[in-house]
């Protein structure tokens, strides 16, 4: 299974720097947890599971602009590009989002990497719950299995 954590940074002050050490945090997280699941098996029914990450900071009153979506799964979809007609198929994907705004926004951009990987890792665990939205014809995939095992990767990376 890939895991994938898709940044989207919204913050039209941010520095080059603040931005670029962001990414890095998001980048190096997935890549420590790919190393880690990459060698378990949780079942064929889930492939690649994304987390869309938002890091938002909006002003007051224009929240509702960056509104988190549901969990969705995909069994088997193919997709065109409608401006390249080039095919793209997507097969058996999870993936919802999760959003860091307001008070723990300010944290997590500001505070060092080390910290912001924290805030980061604590919430993906909390975002595990998705995983419970799952529709039964998904029977192939150990959910609490994967959920104790980020756990455990998390307690092992010291990030809890």
């Amino acid at each position: 299974m890939k895991f994938v954590i898709s940044l989207r940074l919204f913050e039209i002050t941010l520095s080059e720097t603040i931005r670029t050490n962001t990414e890095k945090v998001v980048s190096e997280l997935t890549n420590r947890i790919n190393t880690y699941i990459g060698k378990q098996d949780y079942g064929d029914s889930i492939l690649e599971y994304e987390i869309i990450l938002y890091v938002v900071n909006m002003p007051k009153d224009y929240e509702h602009l960056y509104r988190g979506f549901k969990p969705k799964y995909v069994e088997h979809k193919l997709l065109t590009n409608k401006h390249t007609g080039e095919k793209f198929e997507m097969s058996k994907y999870f993936n919802y989002s999760v959003k860091i705004e307001g008070a723990l926004y300010h944290k997590f951009i500001s505070f060092t990497n080390d910290e912001s990987t924290r805030i980061l890792a604590l919430e993906i665990l909390k975002s595990l719950n998705n995983l419970d939205t799952l529709l039964k014809k998904v029977k192939d995939f150990d959910k609490e299995r994967f959920k104790s095992d980020m756990e455990q990767f998390f307690r092992t990376q010291n990030l809890l």
